[in-house]
């Protein structure tokens, strides 16, 4: 299938390897911020896009091409705000087109082994969720709840359904109008969670935690194990060391989840497995709604 690639910067240029390395595409256009994109709209060759540009170009850059009848993989978020992201779908869906938004972490193995335990029951029913993703820098981007809080709600979503829970954001850092570190807060019906992020952390902290009756699973990219789950009994004054348990790690690479996206993409435009459009739109609409609370109190 012949593509283009938009966007040519840090995220970009990964994209272009692990596109150039799959058999399915031919990479025809790769387009910077002085390419002309007439070019590939007018091209009927180029069948899908694959869009790696500012946050706030998603949204056009995806309406773009779909008006074209290109079918796109664009970098989250979809768009930011509610009504940008449900015209998409909308759009999409009548022209038959399909849309498909990187929230990597979503196509990790890893996270996919630990969503089939959960719903197995392996650590019983599921109270409560943490997530962090901290590092230093990409300032000026954006809110940090956009940037990487969007991350870790796509993966919430893959264990309880966004539009079961109710949500609420706590501001640490904010700086020039934007928030660089804070907390998304969660709950539901007897589940509860939270997302931490920020681009002030010194160090880099990426880390899932899933903690259910029965145990706990752990899920660190950077780690090996990258996934380790720990099944214990309920004992009450048991020191930690006395507390029996069961131990499983797995060794999942995780530093290819870029490449998964990509076949993901593939099979989403073989009709093997749907889009993500859905869950883009509801991650889309959670945090419209905070960060319009969030820019409420800042002009207090």
């Amino acid at each position: 299938m012949e593509i283009a690639l938009i966007g040519t910067g840090y995220w970009g240029s990964k994209l272009k390897l692990y596109l150039e390395e799959n058999p399915h595409f031919n990479l025809k256009y790769l387009c910077d911020s002085k390419t002309d994109l007439n070019k590939v709209w007018m091209d009927d060759t180029v069948e899908a896009v694959v869009i790696a540009t500012r946050n706030d170009s998603h949204y056009d850059l995806t309406k773009r091409a779909l008006q074209a009848g290109k079918h796109v993989l664009v970098e989250k978020p979809l768009a930011l705000n509610s009504s940008q992201a449900e015209e998409i779908r909308m759009d999409a869906r009548n022209r038959g087109l399909k849309v498909v938004t990187e929230y990597v972490f979503t196509f990790s193995k890893a996270l996919a082994l630990a969503q089939k335990m959960v719903a197995n029951g392996d650590i019983g029913k599921l109270l409560g969720t943490d997530f962090s993703a901290k590092h230093l820098g990409r300032f000026g981007g954006g809110s940090v709840y956009w940037l990487l809080g969007s991350h870790w709600m796509s993966v919430l979503d893959m264990f309880i359904p966004l539009e079961t829970l109710t949500f609420s954001n706590h501001n640490l850092v904010t700086y020039d109008g934007e928030v660089e570190s804070g907390v998304i807060n969660f709950n539901g019906d007897g589940f509860a969670g939270q997302i931490s992020v920020s681009l002030n952390y010194p160090g880099k902290e990426v880390q899932a935690v899933l903690y259910g009756e029965k145990g706990t699973i752990t899920y660190n990219p950077s780690a090996t194990p990258s996934l380790k789950v720990v099944c214990y009994n309920r004992l009450r004054w048991t020191v930690a060391d006395k507390i029996p348990r069961d131990v499983a790690e797995f060794n999942i690479d995780e530093s290819h989840n870029l490449r998964n996206t990509v076949e993901y993409f593939w099979d989403v435009l073989c009709g093997v497995k749907d889009d993500n459009l859905d869950r883009s739109v509801k991650v889309t609409h959670r945090l419209n709604q905070l960060t319009k609370t969030t820019h409420h109190k800042l002009k207090k």
